[in-house]
């Protein structure tokens, strides 16, 4: 790795700027990567208590994923920078419709068999990359936040028709209190306000929700203030084939999305990143996804925002990275402390992942935006894969008498999208990737 002028990344620091630094890096993961799991648990209806779990396994896999990236496992696993990883958003669209469509043992069996194949594929990534330039990508990541604002949307009024008080006036109100503090803070904040919007709007929000009656602590007494995660604890993995395959896709575009974060962690450190550290850093990724499975976990993605941070603060220590890690451990192991992020109000949670939906479909856009449209290829590329993997989400049913796997893929507007880009893609610009001879 070459070095210039920049951000020492082996930088001795001392332990109160580690845990300072660390401290920072969490809290701007934190809305990130709880979202997933809350999401996830409302979305399948699961109790407080499954939720409770869900956060705490998840939180525990970040914080294994976080050591394998920065730390290493060998000479090529892990890129030994200093990158945040938490959950994806990505793959929560598949992991809701499998759980839908089976059950938990099926998910965890998805994502640990989508590692496999993920891991594998690290081998030969340079010649797969070449197949989702940014006409697919961009694509793929605007339609995540188009198609998973409704379930926001549902959070927002409370959590859904069957839920007492769904769409009531202080349900509304609350969530879109919690969706306007985000704007403000994104618009008139300083950079590191901006970076803990979403987390300073879910805890004024709860607050704004204790008057209104909202809030219900009695999942938090009865949690254990202390308990060990175990593989496993939702049930040994089920593998169909089906639901690997759905996963696998999904994880791989996150994966190609990861190459941005390499990028922009370049740019900030004035590091030059090589291709064997990418490509192990991927292989970290996949490498802890697989362990994520096992763990009642889901995959992970690195996280732009906190390279932000370093950006920010002139830190970018690998050891400021590790210690986010370790504070990250030590919250999974208190079932109470994960019991209170259970408690939070849904139109809360709702109101704060509809402004991250909507930065995520600004990003999408953003990828978009290096597109050649005047390339009318590109434009029915996109247009038609975004038209058909809008369709298909909100028009499922249209599809429920194909057999039941297409059925679950072809119902699911995230592969549509995916599938329809790549095919277009290649039908228009096939010759970009086989030249005549």
């Amino acid at each position: 790795m070459e070095k210039t002028k920049g951000i020492d990344i082996n930088a001795k620091v001392s332990l109160s700027k580690n845990i300072i630094m660390g401290l920072q890096h969490v809290l701007t993961m934190f809305p990130g990567t709880i979202a997933v799991p809350l999401i996830l648990g409302n979305a399948l209806q699961l109790d407080s208590t499954m939720i409770t779990i869900l956060i705490a396994s998840n939180l525990f896999t970040s914080a294994l994923a976080i050591f394998i990236q920065v730390i290493g496992v060998g000479k090529h696993i892990g890129s030994k920078l200093p990158i945040v990883l938490g959950s994806a958003f990505a793959p929560l669209a598949p992991m809701i419709a499998i759980g839908s469509e089976y059950n938990f043992p099926t998910i965890f069996g998805a994502v640990i068999g989508s590692g496999v194949l993920l891991f594998l594929s690290t081998f030969f990534l340079e010649r797969l990359i070449k197949f989702f330039p940014p006409v697919v990508v961009g694509s793929f990541v605007t339609v995540i936040g188009i198609t998973l604002a409704p379930t926001a949307f549902t959070d927002l009024a409370g959590g859904g028709a069957h839920i007492e008080g769904f769409g009531s006036i202080k349900n509304l109100i609350l969530g879109m209190i919690v969706l306007l503090i985000i704007i403000l803070l994104s618009y008139f904040g300083s950079e590191l306000i901006k970076n803990l919007s979403i987390l300073i709007s879910i805890v004024a929000g709860t607050i704004i929700s204790i008057p209104l009656g909202l809030l219900d602590l009695s999942s938090v007494g009865e949690a254990k203030l202390f308990e060990l995660i175990v593989p496993f604890k939702l049930g040994f993995p089920e593998f169909r084939i089906g639901a690997i395959f759905i996963m696998t896709l999904f994880c791989f575009i996150n994966m190609i999305q990861c190459f941005g974060a390499y990028a922009f962690h370049d740019e900030v450190t004035k590091y030059k990143t090589t291709d064997k550290q990418k490509i192990d850093g991927i292989r970290g990724q996949a490498f802890s996804q697989i362990i994520s499975g096992g763990f009642n976990s889901f995959p992970s993605s690195m996280f732009n925002e906190n390279i932000g941070i370093i950006k920010l603060s002139g830190i970018g220590a690998r050891s400021t990275v590790i210690t986010s890690g370790i504070i990250l451990l030590g919250i999974s192991l208190s079932p109470k402390l994960c019991a209170l992020i259970t408690c939070i109000p849904k139109p809360v949670i709702g109101g704060a992942t509809l402004g991250l939906f909507g930065t995520i479909t600004a990003a999408g856009i953003s990828i978009l935006s290096s597109v050649d449209f005047n390339d009318n290829a590109n434009s029915i590329i996109v247009g038609t894969s975004i038209a058909l993997g809008v369709g298909a989400n909100f028009a499922s049913e249209a599809l429920e008498k194909l057999p039941s796997v297409l059925s679950m893929l072809f119902s699911n507007g995230l592969f549509v999208v995916a599938f329809s880009s790549v095919i277009l893609n290649l039908i228009f610009n096939f010759r970009k990737y086989y030249p005549k001879k």
